[in-house]
């Protein structure tokens, strides 16, 4: 009888920062995005029951959020002004690429990983992708990710919009609630955001 090989942890490690270099040869905004977007998820993370597996997955999920977009045409992910309705669908294929992405990473957590990474643009409402997920079907990780991914992209500046200021970002977010994103969600985020080290994260 033989036996598989136990995994080589060091190997995926440097599957995972090859993926991370990737993204930011790619697009350097990206890369920064996923690192700033990673730090808030955690934070925002270690206030809900998540146990020490759990808020690996989010922090990895979200620093990896974007890798689909590896897959983008330069022409839509590298545009300026508003994207246009005929390249919505290229920008939405990001999460279903970004999941069998890292499925392919060898990671431990991967399969966590990519759901997480798949569903970080679903709404409570169902009218988000790809899935039209709502409520609780939505999990969990996906919908903190939601609310850090969207508070980071808002309040930095893009290649097709200008960096919105914190209060105004979080009245966009507070607006949002139970349609977008997860009001209990929400409220978590908006104590946390009282805390200037969170904001400057």
């Amino acid at each position: 009888m033989t036996f598989d090989p136990a995994p080589d942890f060091s190997d995926i490690a440097c599957s995972l920062e090859a993926l991370a270099l990737a993204i930011e040869v790619r697009d350097a905004y990206t890369r920064g995005h996923c690192d700033r977007t990673g730090r808030i998820a955690r934070t925002l993370g270690q206030c809900f029951d998540l146990d020490a597996d759990q808020l690996e997955q989010l922090e990895l999920a979200a620093h990896f959020h974007d890798v689909g977009k590896i897959g983008v045409p330069d022409r839509v992910l590298l545009h300026t002004g508003p994207v246009a309705d005929e390249d919505w669908p290229s920008i939405q294929a990001h999460s279903e690429l970004g999941e069998r992405i890292f499925l392919a990473s060898g990671h431990p957590h991967a399969n966590a990983v990519a759901t997480l990474i798949r569903h970080h643009h679903e709404a409570i409402d169902g009218s988000g992708y790809p899935d039209g997920l709502s409520g609780a079907a939505i999990p969990l990780g996906a919908r903190i990710l939601r609310v850090a991914d969207s508070y980071d992209a808002m309040t930095t500046r893009r290649p097709y919009a200008e960096g919105r200021a914190h209060d105004a970002a979080m009245r966009i977010l507070h607006a949002e609630q139970d349609e977008k994103i997860d009001a209990d969600v929400f409220r978590v985020f908006e104590r946390l955001m009282r805390d200037t080290a969170l904001r400057e994260a």
